[in-house]
């Protein structure tokens, strides 16, 4: 169902969000220019979290460890190269910190929130015309209808969830 994908998109939206602790989430799925090619860096290099602050990076093959390491920087990391592996350390989020990431969590809630509507417009409008064209009847179109909205109530109620998960996170 497209509602799922877009609760999907948030919550992977929302992973990417740092709060107090590191995550893997953070640099796992940032794209690296290896072997001719894009790839993600899940798919080049082990990610670990030793501690609550800092993220490990060993990459499988030590000829790709240069450029992962830029493409680190390029994305606002500040990796610390420790012969053949890398490491991420994060100081502590600001109050200052908190709010933004606050706010930017509720933007990203709310725009998945848009989407919904959107999807939600574009069913109502089929059922709509379908009904109109006689393909289905009155009654049909109204519990169409009706099972649409109960689905965007639903996904609504998730997205508002991962909000709510994820302020509670930065809280900490």
């Amino acid at each position: 169902m497209i509602f799922d994908q877009i609760i999907e998109e948030l919550k992977s939206t929302l992973a990417a969000v740092r709060t107090g602790r590191a995550s893997s989430a953070l640099v796992e799925d940032l794209q690296v220019e290896a072997y001719g090619t894009k790839m993600k860096l899940k798919e080049l290099a082990a990610i670990a979290v030793p501690e609550a602050r800092q993220i490990l990076i060993t990459p499988w093959d030590k000829t790709v460890l240069e450029v992962v390491t830029k493409t680190l920087q390029i994305a606002g990391f500040n990796p610390i190269v420790e012969g053949t592996v890398l490491r991420l350390t994060f100081p502590p989020l600001t109050g200052e910190d908190r709010q933004r990431l606050m706010r930017q969590v509720g933007e990203k809630a709310e725009e998945a929130k848009i989407k919904v509507r959107g999807v939600r417009r574009e069913m109502m409008e089929e059922v709509e015309q379908r009904q109109r064209k006689k393909q289905i009847s009155e009654d049909e179109a109204f519990s169409r209808k009706g099972e649409i909205e109960e689905q965007v109530k639903e996904a609504n109620r998730q997205i508002e969830q991962l909000a709510q998960e994820k302020k509670k996170q930065l809280e900490l």
